[in-house]
């Protein structure tokens, strides 16, 4: 028998017992459970089946248990089970050769296309259908910051919104621009919709009760709005009740809120050796036994006696901060209803400064019949604010390190260095309510209902009317011996009452058809605000008692008491259209027109027409990306449109009287004369037109997405309230004065960088650059500000908000005394020790007009922001950085250098210049003379304010389901976050303080550690 022979009688032995074997191992049944990955909670009605065999199906039960009988007919090793179910991705996976019981656990489908946007009022589309430039923000990032601001939270998340905080103090406002500033006179705040109604501030919201944030930044998404979304909108979507159970949450968090970083000033040695160079300087101090003719007695006495105070050491303290919101939600398919309450509670880092903020917010949704819902919202929030009118902070600053700050006995010595009443604490005000007292009450109120009539199908109608009723009432007193009053030492109370209505009332028709592939969406609306704001202000001194603070202004002097009071009110009806369309979903046009009318501008110049228009091309939907499996979305954007600003004071275009308090003798009598301001019957509105194009792109089923826009924004008929000659009367008038340009890029990336089952790593990028110059002027000159001509001028071919300045080039050094002369100040020849500044015209005389230029500006050339989230099993890691670089700062820190050694002179680790120790940062000291009697002095204020900061870091600890239903929880989360981590700015000068604040001394940003907890029932 040969070997061919051989070998096929052995197969045919071996088969049989071969396919006997595959049928006895494949014939059975295969259980296993499917769960959540995210959650770990069972998974029912999940699909699952042998792939290729549609008889082989089953699905999970309640328990996410299957149990699936596998075909005969396939090997052991080729066997593949497809597991698939709604809003998860479907998995393939291999039981192995001896399948037994098997653990799967499914994630959920990513669905961002399919996100809804708000896009105005109350209408909606999928991110997939967007054609303008649209940042969405969702609740997690609101609330991972401990501030009861959701703006202040969300700074640097969007690209294109410049988002700081203007100040370190209890309830500070925010400053925002979205892509930059195209107004002088007129605002550059964006407008705030708040559940679909204008008039509100987000500030006044608790943010556990917001779902989302929109900013709409082109002139295609803010077009609906019109005039008033010129500097684009903020769109705020408060949470509201769902069908099912009723659910309760539990958000607070309890913490420290000081650390702050602040400079330590100039004392001990440091301190005496400035004084005495600036003496030596002016020859009158040679040796230490000629201290007694630069220092007081009580300053000698006090420095003998190593009697040195840090004053903002002790203006500061470390405070509380907390917050607590409980909501409860529920409903059934026709009713449905959120109910909210929160407090927050701060107490600041200077002793009286404090607040305290409860809110209520209530969303009720009926459904009256299929073809009729309506739905009400409703926002109480209150507020007791206490805040310091005179800054301790500055005057910590500037006071003589010396002295006794506390008696024997503990209390606060008023005149700390013996024999000096010239020298008054900054402690001063500590000494309780009845010596100085700033009290602001604020109640806010928000009610907006809406009805929406469904006739026919793709036809509604909605009517929404809201109103905002605001009043507040600002009390201050302070006594004689109070910082306010160090030079009248009179005993002072005023009172400021104010209250703000606003109405607005929407009429808003859609119709939505499709024919085949065609899909339109036709919008029409009208819309009618109205604003009234009414003031009521007295004021008196000469009180007897204290202990009446600001209640009783009757008991002020007769002849010091001042009435006044004011009012205004501003209407604007508008008209709008919009058309969406879309070809098979990859070709998406968006066409609107809006007519507004605003009060504020003169007859003949009220009204104006503002259309846009607006395309999109899903190209990842084109056939001819079928294959290319990496690119999961693409789509490209394209918009033009034109804005406006109406943004001038009211009646800023007519010239009236104003009233003024005279006497004849001892007889009060009214005066009228004309108002400061002059009217201009000619003033129009501000136009802008922008261009915008983008492109979204995700990649590997978007595990990569990226959102890119570049805009061009040209603005035309500037608003500016322009002063006057003082020989015509009066002082200013309003004026359409030029132009401006901005460009810009804006670059938003989401990553999920490790996707496993027990680890995540996900990223957030935002990027920013806005290019931003003045193109055209009136008379094409600059215009120099003739009062803060370094602040406010306005300059051709640099940003609105520029620095004109001279430029400082460091010290004049001993080897440079003969060229040093040969330039002047005015008639003042330098020598070393003084300011360099740049000799811009080649004449050797630095003067206002020749030599003084822009010198930077408080716009970054590029921001960015920067959040990592790392997920491990419960645990949760979040930091997050920001990044502003290329912008000036007025530092006020910087501009407190004092050459006669005088006061507190700064920071200590200011260098300034001596003969034997030269320094480019300051110049020489020198008895007698203040800082603005030195040539160029005002340059020392201005420097560069870029830096980094690590401004947030949570750490949360999520508990796994299986405890949490034995406690009938659904969540329960505790994480510890710290703010104001850490910050490095580049110049040098800028040490041991936050330069987000742009420079301004008075109330730092602290640090802030809080430890929350996250309960869900």
């Amino acid at each position: 028998m040969n070997a061919k022979t051989s070998k096929r009688l052995l197969w045919t032995l071996l088969l049989p017992l071969l396919a006997c074997s595959v049928a006895m191992a494949q014939q059975g049944t295969i259980t296993g459970t499917v769960v959540d990955e995210g959650t770990g909670q069972p998974l029912p009605g999940v699909t699952v089946a042998v792939k290729g065999h549609p008889a082989s199906v089953t699905s999970t039960d309640n328990s996410g248990v299957f149990h699936l009988n596998t075909p005969a007919n396939v090997a052991a090793g080729r066997m593949v089970l497809h597991f698939s179910s709604i809003g998860y991705e479907p998995v393939d996976l291999r039981p192995g050769a001896s399948p037994a019981s098997m653990h799967i656990a499914l994630k959920k489908a990513d669905k961002s296309m399919d996100e809804v946007v708000v896009i105005g009022y109350g209408q909606t589309v999928k991110k997939r259908d967007l054609t303008g430039a649209i940042s969405v923000v969702k609740a997690t990032d609101i609330v991972r910051s401990p501030t009861n601001d959701p703006l202040a939270a969300i700074e640097g998340m969007v690209p294109g919104a410049d988002i700081t905080v203007t100040s370190g103090k209890e309830n500070a406002a925010d400053s925002i621009h979205i892509r930059g500033t195209r107004s002088v006179s007129g605002s550059s705040l964006p407008l705030y919709i708040i559940d679909g109604i204008q008039g509100g501030n987000p500030k006044n919201l608790n943010p556990n009760d917001i779902e989302s944030i929109e900013f709409l930044k082109d002139a295609s998404s803010t077009a609906i709005y019109g005039s008033q979304g010129a500097n684009g909108v903020v769109i705020v979507t408060t949470k509201h009740g769902t069908s099912g159970k009723v659910k309760v949450n539990y958000n607070g968090y309890m913490g420290t809120n000081g650390f702050v970083q602040y400079p330590h000033p100039r004392s001990g040695q440091s301190y005496v050796d400035l004084r005495r160079a600036a003496y030596k300087a002016k020859g009158l101090w040679s040796t230490p036994a000629d201290d007694s003719k630069i220092f007081t007695a009580g300053e000698l006495a006090a420095i003998q006696a190593n009697q040195w105070v840090n004053w903002v050491g002790l203006v500061t303290q470390n405070g509380l901060r907390e917050s607590h919101n409980v909501s409860v939600s529920g409903g059934t398919d026709k009713s449905k209803i959120y109910l909210s309450g929160g407090f927050y509670g701060d107490n600041g880092m200077v002793k009286f400064n404090n607040m305290k903020q409860y809110n209520l917010l209530l969303n009720v949704d009926q459904t009256l019949s299929p073809w009729l819902k309506t739905g009400v919202q409703a926002a109480l929030v209150t507020s007791n604010i206490n805040t310091r009118s005179s800054d301790p902070y500055s005057l910590a600053e500037i006071a003589t390190p010396l002295g006794t700050p506390y008696d024997s006995s503990g209390h606060i010595v008023v005149y700390p260095i013996a024999g000096n009443s010239g020298l008054m604490s900054p402690l001063s005000d500590n000494r309780g309510p009845l010596i100085a007292t700033n009290n602001n009450l604020t109640t806010q109120t928000t009610i907006n209902a809406h009805l929406d009539i469904n006739p026919i199908k793709g036809l509604n109608y909605t009517t929404r009317f809201g109103a905002n009723f605001s009043s507040g009432r600002s009390g201050q007193f302070f006594d004689s011996s109070s910082l306010e009053e160090i030079n009248t030492k009179y005993m002072y109370a005023s009172v400021n009452n104010t209250n703000n209505r606003f109405y607005e009332w929407d009429n808003i028709v859609t119709y939505n058809k499709d024919f085949g592939d065609h899909s339109f969406a036709l919008t029409g609306l009208t819309t009618y605000t109205q604003g009234i704001s009414e003031s009521y202000f007295a004021s008196g001194n000469g009180f007897v008692y204290s202990s009446l603070l600001f209640h009783n202004l009757l008991a002020a002097n007769s002849s010091s008491r001042y009435i006044s009071s004011g009012y205004t009110q501003t209407n604007n009806m508008s008209y709008a259209g919009r058309l969406h369309y879309a070809y098979k979903g990859k070709y998406i046009l968006d066409v609107t027109d809006r007519y507004d009318g605003a009060s504020v501008l003169s007859q003949g110049h009220k009204t104006y027409n503002f259309p846009s228009a607006a395309a999109a091309w899903r190209i990842s939907d084109e056939r001819f990306m079928e294959n290319v499996n990496a690119v999961s979305n693409l789509k490209l954007r394209f918009s033009y449109g034109i804005a406006g600003n109406s943004g001038i004071n009211p009646y800023g275009t007519q010239s009236y009287l104003l009233v003024q308090q005279m006497g004849f003798e001892n007889t009060p009598a009214p005066a009228y004369i004309f108002n400061t301001t002059i009217g201009n019957k000619n003033l129009g509105w501000e136009i802008s037109k922008t261009a915008n194009l983008g492109l979204d792109l995700g990649l590997y089923k978007n595990r990569i997405d990226m959102s890119v826009d570049v805009y061009n924004t040209n603005t035309s008929n500037i608003l500016l309230l322009r002063s006057l000659p003082p020989n015509l009367g009066v002082q200013s008038t309003y004026q359409n004065v030029g132009s401006s340009q901005n460009r810009g890029v804006e670059v938003g990336l989401n990553t999920r960088n490790i996707d496993g089952h027990n680890f995540k790593w996900l990223s957030t990028v935002s990027f920013s650059s806005n290019r931003e110059r003045i193109t055209k002027l009136i008379n094409g000159t600059n215009i120099i500000d003739g009062s803060n001509a370094e602040v406010n001028s306005l300059l051709l071919g640099h940003p609105i908000h520029s620095y004109y300045n001279y430029i400082k080039q460091g010290i004049w050094q001993n080897g440079e005394a003969s060229v040093a002369a040969s330039d002047s100040f005015g008639t003042t020849p330098f020598a070393p020790g003084m300011i360099k500044l740049k000799d811009l015209n080649g004449d050797h005389h630095i003067k206002p007009d020749s030599d003084r230029t822009y010198i930077g500006s408080q716009v970054p050339k590029w921001s960015l922001g920067f959040q990592n989230t790392f997920i491990y099993k419960q645990f949760d890691l979040t930091v997050y950085a920001i990044i502003r670089w290329g912008q000036m700062i007025q530092d006020n820190i910087t501009g407190r250098y004092n050459p006669a050694g005088q006061g507190n002179n700064a920071p200590g680790y200011f260098d300034y210049w001596t003969p034997t120790h030269p320094s480019n940062d300051y110049p020489a000291p020198m008895a007698n003379e203040t800082l603005t009697n030195i040539p160029g002095s005002t340059t020392l204020e201005y420097i560069d304010g870029s830096y980094w900061k690590i401004k947030t870091a949570t750490l949360g600890y999520t508990l796994p389901s299986r405890l949490l239903k034995k406690a009938f929880m659904s969540n329960l989360r505790a994480y510890i976050t710290v703010n104001n981590i850490f910050v490095k700015a580049k110049n040098h000068l800028i040490k041991d303080y936050d330069p987000e604040r742009a420079g301004a001394e008075d109330s730092p940003l602290s640090r802030q550690i809080v430890g929350g907890l996250t309960i869900g029932f």
